[in-house]
């Protein structure tokens, strides 16, 4: 037999218990005595006295525990097994459903996906409670989201919420879901709680190597004031071993921010988890519409996976969605991959230069402001502007998207403020250091006060004696996305550029820093960047840094090893020269308009001058409209959305105007969900252990698990009846003792005066 309390705060009461006592001795005030030598005939005798005591001290025994049950009472205190099991039949219920939404419960493989038998499941469990039952509900995805926050006891509602549900998407973590529900069953007020998680057997979810995520949830399972069952529901059934799947990983794109006409590389790779050799097709989509031309056909092997590419030139400005599509198997929900590309119609882009010259050839800009905006081209790619260090400010900030700092010497206290906040806005910068650069200002300033705008500390200028040991980049270093087209086939002459000085760069951080090759794969870090982590996304044949770059607030710093000029380097007379630096500048760009988020990030919208966050409103997968709400800056207005649980195509479009066209945003996920393999058996037992978990298939099963397990029995009400109990006790003492005591005193009286002479004795009152 276990027992345990539901308020135990209350239990500070017992305090009052001193009340009576206090009383009990107030009462007790001392008086003047006044002699009087009849009076001794009427004391009380000692037999007398004592019973008189005895049954004061009985009157304050009483009063006490009634003060005393009274707080236990409102304790809340409940008992486990033994006597108390008789009465729990019937008792009322906390419930909290954790559904599993990830998109592996739509497996049709039987017909009937295990999402809707856990829809039915939960429709036929609620049959099963009673009317003072309460229930919650959590549907667990790449985000928790709690459809129903609270326990409550309308079942209607909970039915018109679970059949509301949009289809499973995204990935889920139970061991998170269940520690939400926990959280809910914490705030229940009844003594028999359970937590029902509702799920397709796969193993991922569960997190079952993470021992502290375990030890976590078995700390907050036992401090809990009732703990509560765990239960968990199969729905894929145990037949269901091995699950053939095919599947797409997520959309590398070359670049997120393009210009009309300029390639974009579309990289995946279709995966197979089991079965055999099979061939199958994967098409090309913008916005929904098949490709003519843009299929491809590959074989894939059992528990292997093939890479794809695909080119795209878009014809025009504006939001795109790029979809690859493939053959549709059992699982639909990892049969497309999705990005979001916006199209504009050039790049606005800042030069400063450190180094000017009357003579424009030696300027420090000149090769890139000729690349990137060449003479009689009305639409450029990037549209430049050029400003000398020692002019430029804050107000040439305005509407750029990225800055490039070529050669500058130094920066004064304005023109810092100015570059982190345009930096951390979103903005991108590029740092081409030349001979006229101060180290020790960078290095101070840009770096160790805190700026952290320097992706790499600049130690010394390194020089080559002759041609043979000129720096060359190392293409087998540019693994980053963008710059793998200067690699292998694809590139021209990237790597055939000779370099006779550079930069030796050093990262601050070398347990921060991170080689571009090591993310490779990484979802979360495709564009070869980490938040606040320094990256070298391409080196020297000699080992040292060619590119670094690192995450500044919600924009990106790219530190060259040298000036993109000819005074170090023949780059600027390559061929890959224009395509890097438009590559470069795309790259940078783009990070300051991120369409391609993970679930549970911000959508962001910037606004004109004259636009309101109001105008704009945004709608989610399941095609639900959301207002957007205002945020950034007065120079800079935003249109912002939090709402993003649910992974897919997101659209922004004008209130007034629906049916206009429409901002586009991907909310992605974790694609190893395609991963079917189901949980072991050794794994299940390691879950199950010491009552942990407890596996089940059917509301039978459940409704005779709880019948077979004593839940916790509330004693209040016993408790409230012995107060009842006590209180008449107390009336009938209180009663006999004032009674009681006048009869004593009237015998000691008749006594007394017994004892008196006869002279003294009172005469009887005769009447007529």
């Amino acid at each position: 037999m276990s027992f345990g309390w539901l308020n135990a705060a209350m239990l500070f009461g017992l305090a009052a218990v001193a009340l009576p006592v206090i009383a009990h001795l107030l009462s007790k005030r001392k008086y003047d005595v006044v002699q009087w030598g009849a009076m001794q005939f009427l004391e009380l005798g000692q037999r007398t006295r004592r019973r008189i005591r005895l049954e004061e001290l009985l009157l304050l025994a009483l009063r006490m525990a009634v003060v005393a049950i009274v707080a236990i009472a409102m304790a809340r205190p409940w008992m486990k097994g033994g006597l108390f099991a008789q009465f729990t039949r019937g008792g009322q219920r906390d419930v909290v459903f954790v559904l599993d939404s990830s998109y592996s419960m739509g497996w049709q493989g039987k017909g009937e996906t295990p999402h809707e038998a856990a829809i039915d499941w939960i429709h036929d469990y609620l049959e099963t409670l009673s009317a003072g039952d309460t229930v919650a509900l959590l549907d667990a995805r790449s985000q928790v989201r709690p459809v129903i926050r609270t326990l409550t006891a309308d079942f209607s509602q909970v039915r018109r919420s679970i059949d509301a549900l949009p289809q499973p998407s995204g990935t889920s973590d139970l061991t998170d879901a269940i520690d939400r529900g926990l959280q809910i069953l914490a705030e229940g007020t009844t003594a028999t709680r359970e937590l029902i998680v509702l799920t397709d057997g796969q193993s991922l979810p569960w997190r079952a190597e993470d021992e502290y995520r375990w030890a976590r949830l078995d700390d907050m399972t036992v401090q809990a004031a009732i703990p509560p069952s765990l239960y968990v529901v199969n729905l894929a059934g145990h037949d269901a071993v091995e699950r053939p799947n095919f599947a797409l990983s997520t959309l590398d794109l070359s670049r997120e921010l393009t210009v009309p006409d300029f390639p974009v590389r579309i990289r995946s790779a279709v995966r197979q988890s089991g079965g055999t050799v099979a061939r199958r097709q994967v098409r090309l989509e913008i916005n929904g519409q098949p490709l003519q031309d843009r299929t491809l056909e590959v074989n894939v092997p059992p528990d292997g996976e093939v890479p794809i590419e695909f080119e795209y030139r878009f014809p025009a400005v504006g939001s795109y969605v790029i979809s690859l599509v493939l053959d549709e198997d059992d699982l639909p929900g990892d049969d497309r991959a999705e990005a979001a590309v916006t199209v504009e119609k050039g790049i606005p882009a800042l030069l400063v230069d450190g180094d000017p010259q009357l003579d424009p050839v030696r300027r420090e800009t000149f090769f890139v402001a000729s690349a990137l905006s060449a003479a009689g081209n009305e639409s450029p790619w990037v549209r430049t502007a050029v400003v000398d260090s020692d002019q430029f400010s804050a107000d040439d900030l305005r509407g750029i998207r990225v800055l490039l700092l070529a050669n500058v010497p130094r920066l004064n206290d304005g023109q810092l403020e100015a570059i982190e906040e345009f930096v951390r806005g979103g903005g991108g910068i590029v740092i081409a250091p030349g001979d006229r650069v101060d180290a020790d200002f960078y290095n101070s300033r840009l770096l160790e006060d805190g700026a952290q705008l320097l992706p790499a500390k600049l130690v010394s200028l390194e020089e080559s004696a002759e041609a043979a040991t000129d720096a060359r980049v190392d293409e087998e270093s540019l693994s980053v996305l963008w710059l793998q087209r200067f690699r292998g086939e694809s590139a021209v002459d990237f790597s055939a550029a000779r370099w006779d000085h550079w930069w030796k760069l050093d990262l601050p951080d070398a347990e921060g820093a991170v080689e571009a090759a090591d993310l490779a794969g990484d979802d979360e870090a495709a564009d070869g960047t980490s938040d606040e982590e320094s990256v070298v996304a391409g080196r020297f044949t000699n080992g040292d840094p060619f590119l670094v770059t690192r995450k500044v607030g919600e924009g990106t710093v790219i530190l060259l090893a040298g000036p993109l000029d000819t005074d170090w380097s023949t780059l600027p007379s390559k061929n890959d020269f224009v395509p890097f630096l438009h590559e470069m500048v795309f790259q940078l760009a783009a990070g300051a308009r991120n369409r391609n988020v993970p679930a549970g990030t911000p959508l962001v919208l910037p606004l004109d001058g004259t636009g309101e966050a109001g105008s704009i409103q945004f709608v989610d997968p399941a095609g639900k409209e959301h207002a957007a709400k205002l945020a950034g800056t007065r120079e800079q207005p935003l249109a912002r959305f939090d709402g993003t649980e649910l992974p897919g195509v997101y659209r922004a479009v004008s209130r007034t105007n629906p049916a206009g066209p429409a901002e586009f945003f991907v909310v992605t996920f974790d694609r190893r969900e395609s991963d079917l393999t189901p949980l072991a058996a050794d794994q299940q037992e390691t879950l199950a252990e010491d009552d942990r978990l407890q596996f089940i298939e059917t509301v039978d099963e459940l409704v005779a698990a709880t019948a077979v397990e004593s839940p916790p029995t509330e004693i209040w009400k016993f408790l409230l009846l012995a107060v009842l109990l006590l209180l008449v006790g107390e009336v009938a003492m209180t009663r006999r003792l004032v009674q009681g005591g006048h009869e004593a005193i009237d015998i000691d009286e008749a006594e007394a005066e017994a004892a008196l002479p006869a002279t003294e004795q009172r005469e009887p009152v005769r009447t007529s």
